[in-house]
């Protein structure tokens, strides 16, 4: 069934465009207004109903895509589904809803990533350091300067770089908080990629940042390891913020 014209209303001039279309159509997921299964307006429709740019329609559907409220049919349009619940935490909806939350994400990360590389750096087996160094060198084989902008693998080992800080440290309760917010940091991944993309050099800054990481941890260095992780969660931050403010000047 396709969507009822008379669900969409016009957006209001603001930077935060994407998320308002992506709030609205979640807005009426939630209430039941639009079911699995629906079929969302044309492209050119929605830009008509929202009353504005496809630019800014085409974020929110990828936004809306990466969170898995729809799917894309080739030729056939997009259809309204449902996330997997087994596979989204409350925190993951709230992000989907609000991309400022990352800033919150972030801001855990920078604790705990940067906790679990300082004990990693006492308690990584030479098995664990050979296994951090694969990750690295795999990042510069599939290209230092767009691994990060490869979602399939780049993203992945990303996650596994940082998931396997955390079982360095051979501590239950730094890998189970890892393995809490593995989910939301892949779910985020999508809109992050797209963000670092506009800035220039990010990929290549990011891979320096693992191997920073890496080495310190290598070195048995636990304040290096802990400033590494630092540094790079800050420039991930202050990134995608100028990323942000790019998209909607």
């Amino acid at each position: 069934m396709e969507t009822n014209d008379h669900l969409i209303s016009k957006i209001k001039k603001s930077p935060r465009i994407p998320t308002l279309v992506a709030d609205q159509i979640i807005d009426h997921i939630v209430n039941g207004s639009l079911k699995p299964g629906d079929k969302l307006p044309s492209e050119q429709k929605m830009t008509r109903l929202f009353g504005i740019s496809r630019i800014s329609l085409r974020e929110a559907m990828k936004l809306l895509e990466a969170k898995g409220y729809i799917v894309s049919h080739e030729h056939k349009g997009k259809y309204i589904t449902l996330p997997e619940e087994s596979a989204r935490s409350p925190i993951e909806g709230v992000i989907a809803v609000d991309p400022r939350k990352i800033w919150d994400l972030l801001d855990v990360r920078r604790f705990l990533d940067s906790e679990a590389a300082a004990c990693a750096s006492r308690r990584a087996t030479r098995n664990d350091l050979a296994a951090l160094k694969r990750i690295c060198d795999r990042t510069v084989e599939l290209g230092i300067n767009t691994v990060i902008y490869n979602l399939k693998e780049g993203g992945k080992l990303y996650t596994d770089f940082f998931d396997l800080i955390a079982e360095c440290t051979r501590n239950s309760i730094f890998i189970d908080l890892r393995k809490s917010i593995h989910t939301i940091i892949a779910g985020v991944l999508p809109y992050s990629r797209k963000k670092l993309a506009l800035i220039g050099g990010s990929s290549r800054a990011i891979v320096q940042d693992l191997f920073a990481i890496y080495q310190a941890i290598e070195n048995r260095d636990p304040h290096a390891a802990r400033e590494a992780t630092i540094n790079h969660i800050n420039y991930i931050k202050k990134s995608l913020k100028t990323a942000i403010e790019k998209s909607t000047m």
